[in-house]
């Protein structure tokens, strides 16, 4: 563990669930990675956000730097404005047979903190930050800590193999945060779990100006997917819905988290994988489609692979604020944010809805829609502030 060289304390420390790596890598289009831009402009005039990543190893750290490309963002280098990545390395090393069991080891080598920014509160997402050592620990008494919950990491399929701590962590973090938020329905049954009644539900949302509802589309009628691709997705329901609407391209954009998933959907001739696309680009991306699709899998994973995780899913906000008509599996949360122009059906009716779009096309119209105010970034951003800044609760700010 090394300590942060003394320098003028930030408004806010956030603890994302990767790190500034992983948002210059593929842009900010995760939930903490949103709100850690928003956290930055807020804060930007007094101090600004200090984002603690999760130590990387210092030989993983170099080879993936050669790999980074950092679009212009914020104040330079792919770095959003008012944001101040933290070093955070290690010479310690992963065990190659056992990658997961990073999330702990490597909560012992997050940086010591100068000791005026004891008081400096914190945001945190990810909650191995709850063991690291009490010099590195945001959840040390005297801080105000919000901790916001994306997926449920307990029943998540990637974290099967570290079960028990996760569990250790999240009993860790809930015991000790001042404030929690989540963003769906899962994650709140989540920290009442662990007995955080006070838990306040803040879903996911967008920001629509990044977005417009120009159609590019062109050839067949086109479906769009953009996430990754791994076992949250039902790939059989999919394969029969692409099957039966041979006519359809299908385009995927994320990267391929599960080898079962690729072979598949690459053999299928209506079907494009571009493999992952940087945030910036998604704009465009969207409005060479016709559809945006959420083909995930329902229902509580209940510890095994699959499933739904607990959290709620940003893409629909996005495809929304595109003007682009939805259509969804009944995840949690899907028919309940305030969004327009969502069908929500089981996967098996997929392939009729879109035979009937496709036999009135093959465009599909534009549904410009107004996204509410309280499903965009800055309002939530906005709420955990406040809590972070000593607010007694973020529940009046939430109802807002």
């Amino acid at each position: 563990m090394h300590t942060i060289p003394a320098k003028p304390p930030p408004a806010v420390l956030a603890y994302p669930m990767h790190g500034q790596g992983k948002f210059t890598t593929e842009g900010y289009r995760t939930r903490d990675a949103h709100l850690v831009e928003w956290l930055g402009r807020l804060t930007g005039g007094r101090g600004g956000v200090a984002v603690v990543s999760r130590p990387e190893p210092v030989v993983l750290r170099a080879a993936g730097a050669l790999r980074r490309v950092g679009g212009p963002r914020g104040d330079g280098g792919g770095v959003a404005a008012g944001t101040h990545p933290v070093e955070t390395t290690t010479w310690r090393l992963p065990d190659p047979r056992d990658r997961r069991r990073w999330w702990t080891r490597s909560a012992d080598a997050y940086p010591g903190l100068p000791d005026d920014w004891r008081d400096v509160p914190a945001v945190v997402w990810n909650p191995f930050t709850a063991l690291a050592l009490p010099r590195s620990n945001p959840f040390v008494t005297g801080r105000t800590t919000v901790l916001d919950l994306l997926d449920d990491w307990s029943v998540h399929h990637a974290f099967a193999g570290i079960r028990a701590d996760v569990e250790r962590a999240y009993s860790a973090a809930f015991a000790s945060a001042c404030h929690v938020t989540a963003n769906g329905e899962g994650t709140v049954a989540l920290a009442r779990r662990f007995g955080r009644d006070d838990v306040v539900l803040l879903p996911n949302g967008c920001d629509p100006e990044r977005f417009d509802d120009t159609s590019a589309a062109s050839g067949p009628l086109t479906v769009g997917y953009v996430g990754k691709i791994g076992r949250r997705l039902d790939l059989d329901g999919i394969i029969d819905c692409i099957e039966a609407e041979p006519e359809v391209g299908f385009v995927f954009a994320g990267p391929v988290l599960d080898r079962g998933y690729r072979r598949p959907l690459a053999s299928m001739p209506n079907v494009t994988l571009l493999g992952d696309v940087h945030y910036d680009d998604v704009p465009a991306l969207l409005r060479s489609f016709d559809v945006g699709w959420v083909p995930h899998r329902v229902g509580s994973s209940g510890g095994s692979p699959g499933g739904e995780v607990g959290g709620d899913i940003i893409k629909t906000y996005e495809y929304r604020a595109a003007g682009l008509p939805v259509l969804t599996t009944p995840v949690d949360g899907c028919d309940s944010r305030g969004l327009d122009g969502v069908t929500v059906l089981p996967l098996d009716g997929h392939a009729a809805r879109l035979g009937g779009w496709r036999r009135s096309g093959p465009r599909v119209a534009r549904r410009p829609s107004v996204i509410p105010h309280d499903a965009t970034w800055r309002p939530k951003a906005e709420t955990i502030l406040a809590a972070a800044s000593g607010s007694p609760s973020p529940v009046a700010e939430a109802a807002r």
